[in-house]
C-alpha cells in the first residue's frame, strides 16, 4: 500500500479523536484554526496529506501540543492504521414518531 495514504489515514483518525476529545465540530476547528472547512473534512476523511503549518494551527485549537499530535500520528503508524469511516453526507437527525 502506498505509504502517504497509510499517513494521511493515520492523520485522519488522530485529528478526528483530538477534535472529539475536545468536543468541537469541524466547522469549530476549521473556523478556529483558519483553515476551510472542506479541507478539514478531507482530512478527517483521509483524502488529503496535511502540511507542518495546517498541524500548527490546528494543535492550539485541539488543546493539544504539534509534538503530541506527530507523536500520535507515529504511534498510529506503528500499529497500521486503517481506513476511515467514509459516511455519505452529515448524520440527520432522527425524527420522533408521536
Amino acid at each position: 500500500m502506498d505509504k502517504n495514504i497509510l499517513v494521511q489515514w493515520a492523520i485522519a483518525k488522530v485529528i478526528r479523536e483530538a477534535r472529539n476529545d475536545v468536543g468541537i465540530s469541524q466547522v469549530q476547528l476549521a473556523d478556529f484554526s483558519k483553515l476551510s472547512y472542506p479541507f478539514i473534512s478531507d482530512v478527517e476523511r483521509g483524502n488529503v496529506g496535511v502540511s507542518i503549518a495546517a498541524l500548527l494551527e490546528m494543535a492550539p485549537v485541539l488543546q493539544v501540543d504539534a509534538d503530541v499530535l506527530m507523536r500520535r500520528i507515529m504511534d498510529d503508524l506503528k500499529r497500521g492504521p486503517k481506513e476511515p469511516e467514509k459516511v455519505p453526507g452529515r448524520p440527520r437527525k432522527q425524527k420522533e414518531a408521536d
